[in-house]
């Protein structure tokens, strides 16, 4: 059996161990069960139409001063070439998944729990550092061209009705200072 095989093999043997494991929620929780969430889209959106989650970024300038929220939602105009090669759109609508799954543990959180913990938040609060550069710099950022002049930042995830463009936060988080 060659490499490509015996990973294969490997990777579907651990898709089994985690489905007879896991709990008996719908959703997948931990931090080496979520990376299986990669391969696979949320289908949740085949339960009935409602609200979509969205990622809203702001940031505060030098002196205190914060930006209008904006709306970070990678929407890309289609060429024909991206029938064979999409890497771009892939990357946008990954990340739009992800603000999904963030979306999805929220609902799924116990009582008292704190999303802060989980990996989805943590990643979407690097997609929403990374949202500031690029609506700061108005370019399509690397995550080492860090603006000068940047305080703090904050980000909110929104369900946003299609049918009338109205809004209702499901999470805003707290203000996160700008470290390097």
């Amino acid at each position: 059996m060659d490499l490509f095989s015996s990973l294969v093999v490997v990777y579907f043997a651990g898709l089994g161990l985690a489905m007879v494991f896991r709990k008996r929620t719908r959703n997948i929780s931990g931090p080496w069960l979520f990376l299986f969430r990669a391969f696979f889209p949320n289908w949740q959106f085949f339960h009935g139409l409602g609200p979509a989650p969205r990622l809203w970024v702001r940031s505060q300038g030098p002196e205190g001063q914060w930006s209008d929220w904006r709306l970070h939602y990678p929407r890309m105009a289609r060429q024909p070439l991206q029938c064979l090669y999409n890497p771009v759109v892939n990357l946008a609508l990954s990340h739009q998944n992800l603000v999904e799954h963030l979306a999805s543990d929220i609902h799924a959180l116990p009582e008292n729990g704190d999303i802060r913990s989980f990996v989805s938040y943590q990643l979407v609060t690097r997609l929403a550092r990374q949202a500031v550069i690029e609506s700061t710099t108005d370019v399509k950022a690397i995550a080492t061209d860090i603006p000068p002049d940047l305080r703090s930042f904050q980000f909110e995830v929104r369900l946003m009705f299609l049918a009338n463009n109205q809004t209702s936060m499901l999470i805003q988080s707290p203000v996160l200072p700008w470290t390097t």
